[in-house]
C-alpha cells in the first residue's frame, strides 16, 4: 500500500498507541482523518471522512505514516449471541433431488453464482461448548498493528480492509477463550498471517516467482534455528520430492540451505541481514516470538510441521495453477496439512504456557484426536466455502468431490459431508478419553495431565470456534457481481 494511512475496523473505541509483545511502537499523534464506515443497501462497505482525529506512528515503516483505527459497531456485535441461532437445533436440511444444480463446472461466473447462491449450508452444531475471550477486542487493536507494520506497505488498501472486515479476532478469541491477553494476540496475528498466506497463494494474488521466493525464505527461517539438524533438511528433501515441486529452481535445496549457513535470517538488526517478503518478515516475527520461550524438543516438533505444512500449501496452489484435480482419496490427507491446522494446534502449548514431551505428542490417542480435529475443522471450513470457491472455479473442496464421487447435488453432497462432521466430533470425544487413558497409564506428570486437557479443550474450540466464525464472516461470503 503507497498510502499513508491505513484504515483498520476496529470495535467500539478508537485507540492511540498500544504495544505488541516485545516490539516497540512509537507514538506520534498526526493530525489525520477518522473515516466513518456506513453501509449501503448492499451492505457494501462505504467510507465517509467524518472528522479529525489523531493516531499512531508505527516505528521502522517509513510508508506507513499513520495508522487509523476506526470504529465499526455493526461488527462489535457479532460477540454477543452470534452462536445462540445456531444451538440447540437438530440436524435438518431441505430436501433436494439428486440431479438439482448437478452442473458443468466449466459453465460461465455468473451462472456459477447462481448455483453458489442456490446453496444452502446443512443446520448443525457442533457438541462443544462455544466461548469467546473476553480480551480479544483488546488484543485485536495490537493485532491489527502488527498486520499494518508487516503489510502496510506491501498490500493493497482493499485487501488489508476486507481481512479486518473478515474479523480473524473472533476465529482467534474462541478458540484460546482463556488465554492471557499477550498470548491472544500472538494467536490474532498467527490467524491473520494465515489469510494472508492462504489469499496469496490459492487466490493467486502472487505470481508463482514470488511463491517460489516466500517459500524459500520460510523454509530458511525454520531451518535456521536449527542449521545443522539433518532431520530437517531431510524433511525438506522428501517435500520436494513431489512431482508438482518440479516448478521449483533445480538449486532451491542449496539455496536454502546457503542462506541458513550464510545469511543471519533471525538476525533482523544484523548489517547483513537481507530484507525479507512481507509474509516471510511477519512469519520471522512470529516464530521468533515463540520459539525464544519454548524448549528445544517442540521448537523441531513446531519446525516440522511447519516445513510440512507451509510446503503442502505451495503444492495446493500448483494444483489450481494447473488446473490438478484432486481424488477423493488424495485430498482428504492433503487437505490436512495444507490448511496449516496442525501448524496452529502445536502452538497450543505454547499460547497455554504448557508443555508434552514427544513420547505424548506422538502417541497414537493423541494423533487419532488431532486428526479428527483437523478433519472436522476443514471440512466444515469446506462446506461454508463451498459456495465462494464455486464461482472462482475451484474444485479442491470435499463437496464438489463428494458430489462428483457420488453423482448427486452439491446440496446432497453437504448433507453427507455434515454427517461425516458428526462422526468426527464423536470420534474426537473418544480419542480424548483414550488419550486421557494413556497417559494415566503411561505415568504422565500432574503437569501433563493439565496440558492434556488444555490440548483436549482447544481442540473442542477449534472445532466449535471455527464453525461459528464461518458463519458469521464476511470471508466466506458470495459477493454478487
Amino acid at each position: 500500500m503507497t498510502t499513508s494511512t491505513m484504515v483498520a475496523q476496529l470495535r467500539e473505541t478508537c485507540m492511540i498507541g498500544i504495544a505488541y509483545g516485545e516490539n516497540c511502537i512509537n507514538h506520534k499523534k498526526l493530525p489525520v482523518q477518522v473515516l466513518e464506515l456506513q453501509r449501503s443497501s448492499s451492505q457494501a462497505s462505504m467510507l465517509k471522512v467524518c472528522n479529525k482525529f489523531s493516531c499512531m506512528n508505527v516505528s521502522h515503516s517509513n510508508s506507513i505514516s499513520s495508522l487509523v483505527l476506526a470504529t465499526n459497531n455493526r461488527h462489535a456485535r457479532l460477540n454477543q449471541g452470534i452462536h445462540a441461532s445456531h444451538m440447540g437445533r437438530n440436524t435438518s436440511y431441505r430436501k433436494v433431488g439428486v440431479g438439482e444444480m448437478q452442473i458443468d463446472h466449466n459453465l460461465e461466473v455468473q451462472q456459477r453464482q447462481q448455483v453458489a447462491l442456490d446453496f444452502v449450508v446443512p443446520k448443525y452444531t457442533p457438541p462443544f461448548p462455544y466461548k469467546l475471550n473476553p480480551k480479544v477486542e483488546e488484543a485485536n487493536k495490537a493485532a491489527l498493528i502488527w498486520f499494518a507494520h508487516h503489510f502496510g506497505s506491501s498490500m493493497s488498501h482493499e485487501n488489508f480492509q476486507n481481512i479486518c472486515l473478515e474479523n480473524p479476532h473472533y476465529l482467534a478469541g474462541a478458540i484460546y477463550p482463556e488465554a492471557p491477553i499477550s498470548r491472544l494476540e500472538f494467536a490474532i496475528e498467527f490467524v491473520i498471517w494465515l489469510f494472508v498466506v492462504d489469499d496469496e497463494s490459492l487466490l493467486q494474488r502472487s505470481t508463482l516467482e514470488e511463491l517460489v521466493q516466500f517459500q524459500q525464505e520460510i523454509q530458511g527461517v525454520i531451518m535456521s534455528t536449527f542449521p545443522q539438524d539433518k532431520s530437517l533438511q531431510d524433511n525438506l528433501q522428501k517435500c520436494l520430492n513431489d512431482e508438482r515441486a518440479q516448478v521449483l529452481n533445480k538449486d532451491f535445496f542449496e539455496k536454502v540451505l546457503a542462506q541458513v549457513t550464510t545469511k543471519p535470517l533471525l538476525e533482523t538488526d544484523s548489517d547483513d541481514h537481507r530484507p525479507l517478503s512481507p509474509v516471510a518478515s511477519s512469519f520471522r516475527d512470529l516464530w521468533i516470538r515463540a520459539t525464544s520461550r519454548m524448549s528445544k524438543e517442540w521448537n523441531l516438533r513446531f519446525a516440522k510441521i511447519l516445513q510440512r505444512d507451509v510446503f503442502a500449501n505451495f503444492l495446493e496452489s500448483q494444483n489450481l495453477r494447473h488446473d490438478i484435480n484432486p481424488s477423493l482419496s488424495s485430498y482428504i490427507p492433503e487437505r490436512r496439512k495444507s490448511g496449516l491446522m496442525e501448524s496452529y494446534i502445536v502452538l497450543i502449548e505454547f499460547l497455554q504456557d504448557v508443555s508434552l514431551p514427544d513420547t505424548m505428542y506422538y502417541s497414537v490417542p493423541m494423533q487419532r484426536l488431532r486428526e479428527a480435529t483437523i478433519d472436522a475443522v476443514c471440512w466444515n471450513n469446506d462446506i461454508w466455502s463451498f459456495p465462494k470457491e464455486l464461482v472462482a472455479g475451484e474444485v479442491a473442496n470435499l463437496v464438489f468431490l463428494i458430489s462428483k464421487e457420488e453423482g448427486c447435488s452439491y446440496n446432497k453432497a453437504a448433507e453427507i459431508v455434515t454427517q461425516m462432521l458428526v462422526d468426527k466430533c464423536k470420534e474426537m470425544q473418544l480419542a480424548a478419553l483414550e488419550l486421557k487413558e494413556y497417559c494415566k497409564i503411561h505415568g504422565a506428570t500432574t503437569a501433563q495431565m493439565v496440558a492434556i486437557d488444555h490440548y483436549i479443550s482447544c481442540c473442542n474450540h477449534w472445532v466449535i470456534g471455527s464453525h461459528v466464525f464461518h458463519s458469521q464472516s464476511a470471508r466466506f461470503q458470495v459477493v454478487q457481481t
